[in-house]
């Protein structure tokens, strides 16, 4: 595991109701839940897709990363938000907006 995702995973587990976890036990694909609802996953090492909204996405101009290795073909604007962190400072970034995906689904 790289060492940015492995500290970003310390992070977020910090946060109650978060569990970070294999979709299954074939794959090597995390996934990230909170209180059983899934609002984010890795792809590799470096990129995290989170379930933002519509509203959201735009409110904050958040595009898709144009280097990102998933859902290539995913329009901007959608309600999942693919995004790369390749350095420390990134970390807190990705921190907040899982805990925007949270928010949202806490109803």
């Amino acid at each position: 595991m790289a060492k940015l995702r492995k500290l970003l995973i310390e992070e977020l587990e910090k946060i109650p109701g978060i569990d970070i976890h294999l979709w299954d036990s074939e794959r090597d694909f995390l996934v990230i839940d909170y209180h059983g609802k899934e609002v984010a996953h890795f792809h590799g090492n470096n990129e995290l897709d989170v379930r933002l909204s519509r509203a959201i996405v735009k409110r904050e101009g958040l595009t898709h990363a144009p280097d990102r290795i998933g859902h290539r073909d995913r329009k901007n604007g959608s309600t999942w938000l693919v995004v790369r962190f390749t350095r420390h400072s990134h970390l807190a970034e990705m921190v907040r907006l899982v805990k925007m995906a949270m928010a949202l689904r806490q109803n």
